[in-house]
């Protein structure tokens, strides 16, 4: 009896660490993209940016993350799973702290280039290691796995600001954030060791199974022709379109306009940590509701709303209508990051279908903020820019009827 709840509690314990540094990877994610809108004015000055071209530092790794994507299989294939995102997460590292230093617009992009790669990485191999290890929970983790990266995003938008003023540079403010890949990395470490030292305790079993994996993966195609699977990539698409947007234009918006007393980094963390908060809520509700549809129904519904209260009455409840975008934005991530791996059988079809979603998903994210910043530049106010913004989310709540799960998906 004793045996059996000294077992219990390691795998208890074993699972907590795998939650753990699941969540601390996730966290390196985000911050390289979203810390640059609390520092976008100065990075502006600096360079003599105008919005549209400033908007660039968002839209490519969007850009990025949708491209590289597709390269993963071939990188994976050389340097096996495991060693490919830790691969990514030291690029990402070092582009995070190099980009810090740039004194060209040159530079500056060429780093942010190399931020993207680095997040494209391993988010295309995230969703098919999520699935080959918990395919009874794929949603829960998913929820686990998206609501890191906004926690990451949040502490990055509300701390960037802060740095910057302490330290009187933005050069920190952006390029702290570094520490983070360096966390994400060991973390990484220690998960890769604890997977394969819980596989039966057979040191090679995690290597073996990945290599088979990676194997599989050369001979399987990209769901090209599936009607489903560009559905969910142009949903998914659209809601990175509308966040993406937020995410590098919140804080700009909320500094010129005075949107509120709020000062406009907290504005953006406030965001940031409501769109974590939804991703969480979606991974843990999407395991008691058959129907994803429902959710995704309220995310999106939350969204046109709080759009329409900035079009509408914009100087009414700006903080209110911010909040429902951010946590309809939340659900809509989290499940849209699930979807792929409803119609997916195994972990190479879960690689598959997840490359899709993001190749297209992202190409279309990356229109967001440039789209926002042009509007921005040729109209000179904020209204149209989220005019369009309210259309869009009206469209993906109008998809969300046709969202139907696999019959038989794993919840």
């Amino acid at each position: 009896m004793n045996s059996v709840t000294f077992a219990s509690r390691r795998a208890d314990t074993g699972r907590f660490a795998i939650v753990a540094c699941l969540l601390v990877l996730s966290f390196a994610l985000r911050p390289g993209i979203v810390s640059i809108g609390p520092a976008l004015p100065q990075i502006q000055h600096a360079f003599g940016l105008s919005y549209s071209e400033s908007s660039l530092l968002t839209s490519i790794p969007d850009v990025c993350m949708g491209l590289f994507v597709l390269c993963v299989p071939a990188i994976s294939r050389r340097l096996g799973v495991d060693r490919t995102i830790l691969f990514s997460l030291l690029l990402l590292t070092v582009a995070t702290f190099c980009r810090a230093l740039s004194h060209s617009t040159p530079s500056l992009l060429f780093w942010t280039t190399m931020v993207g790669m680095g997040i494209a990485i391993a988010g295309g191999l995230m969703g098919g290691w999520i699935k080959k290890h918990f395919a009874d929970e794929s949603s829960l983790f998913m929820g686990l796995y998206a609501g890191g990266l906004s926690i990451g995003a949040t502490v990055a938008a509300g701390g960037t600001g802060l740095i910057a003023n302490v330290t009187g540079s933005w050069r920190i403010g952006i390029g702290t954030w570094c520490i983070l890949g360096v966390t994400a990395v060991l973390s990484w470490l220690s998960l890769s060791r604890r997977l394969s030292a819980d596989a039966g305790n057979t040191s090679h079993q995690v290597t073996r199974t990945a290599s088979t994996a990676n194997t599989a993966r050369a001979a399987i195609k990209l769901p090209w022709t599936h009607g489903r699977a560009w559905l969910i990539a142009i949903f998914f698409g659209l809601c990175q379109f509308i966040a993406y947007a937020c995410l590098a234009w919140i804080a700009p918006w909320n500094f010129e306009v005075h949107a509120s007393r709020i000062p406009s980094g907290l504005m953006l963390g406030t965001f940031t940590l409501l769109l974590a908060a939804g991703s969480f809520a979606a991974g843990a509700l999407a395991r008691k509701t058959p129907d994803r549809r429902i959710l995704l129904a309220i995310g999106t519904g939350m969204t046109a709303i709080g759009f329409a209260g900035l079009v509408f009455a914009p100087t009414s409840f700006p903080v209110v209508f911010v909040a429902l975008i951010a946590f309809g934005q939340g659900i809509c991530f989290a499940l849209g990051m699930t979807l792929p791996l409803d119609f997916a059988d195994t972990p190479e079809d879960a690689h598959a279908w997840t490359m899709l979603v993001l190749f297209v998903g992202y190409l279309i994210a990356a229109l967001g903020p440039f789209v926002f910043g042009y509007l921005r530049d040729h109209t000179g106010a904020f209204s149209y820019s989220f005019v369009t913004l309210l259309i869009v989310s009206v469209v993906t709540l109008a998809m969300t009827p046709v969202l139907k799960r696999k019959h038989g998906a794993e919840v």
